[in-house]
């Protein structure tokens, strides 16, 4: 039964993770709706990672001189 219930939930998880990762159509949404907007910020998200923008800004932040996130930048 607990093996059921697990697989179940398994399952569950990856389809509601694999729809989440691709971008989506907006304009079944009205604009001024806040479906639209979320809609938005989660494919403006799925294109900064795709990119490696976000990468790069954690670089920047967490380096101390421009010489030591160049030096990230450069590895």
């Amino acid at each position: 039964m607990k093996k059921n219930f697990l697989f179940a939930i398994s399952i569950l998880f990856f389809n509601t993770t694999i729809a989440l990762s691709e971008i989506q159509d907006c304009n079944k949404f009205d604009k001024l709706s806040k479906e639209y907007l979320k809609c938005q910020k989660d494919n403006l998200l799925y294109k900064s990672k795709e990119s490696g923008l976000t990468d790069n800004v954690d670089n920047f932040k967490s380096s101390k001189t421009l010489s030591e996130f160049l030096k990230k930048n450069k590895n």
